[in-house]
């Protein structure tokens, strides 16, 4: 994992993981599963609120859809939807275009494949940086 930008007004992009990621994943409260804590997490950041329930969505469906490996890691399960909150500022167009296709698909492969948004540290920087995110990328 690459902290691109540590903090992301008071949301502490370090510790994501950490708050998400250690909620029950069968026996949690409604409202306290690892995708109501990311969309909480983004919602505070400052992602939009389509966006954070779309986040939340496809968080929640790869989990329990079962959907392959890759996606559970493009929909922040190895890193509590740390790179979601990076590329839903960053990309928005974007992210809406493949969230909605990958629920759309419930995460199967098809003919009109949505490519998934960038995670180029540099790209993913560069985007932030154009809505005024400040980074940890020194050029």
């Amino acid at each position: 994992m690459m902290f691109i930008a540590a903090k992301i007004n008071n949301v502490d992009m370090i510790r994501l993981r950490d708050r998400v990621l250690t909620a029950p994943v069968l026996r949690g409260a409604p409202g306290d599963f690892p995708w109501d804590r990311f969309e909480a997490a983004a919602l505070e950041a400052g992602v939009s609120k389509d966006l954070a329930n779309l986040g939340r969505a496809i968080f929640r469906e790869a989990f329990q859809h079962d959907w392959r490996d890759e996606l559970k890691v493009e929909c922040g399960w190895l890193d509590g939807g740390q790179r979601l909150v990076y590329q839903a500022f960053a990309f928005p167009q974007d992210c809406t275009a493949r969230w909605q296709h990958l629920l759309e698909t419930d995460g199967v492969p098809d003919d009109v494949e949505v490519p998934p948004v960038t995670i180029d540290p540099y790209d993913l920087a560069d985007g932030l940086d154009a809505v005024g995110i400040k980074t940890n990328f020194i050029r």
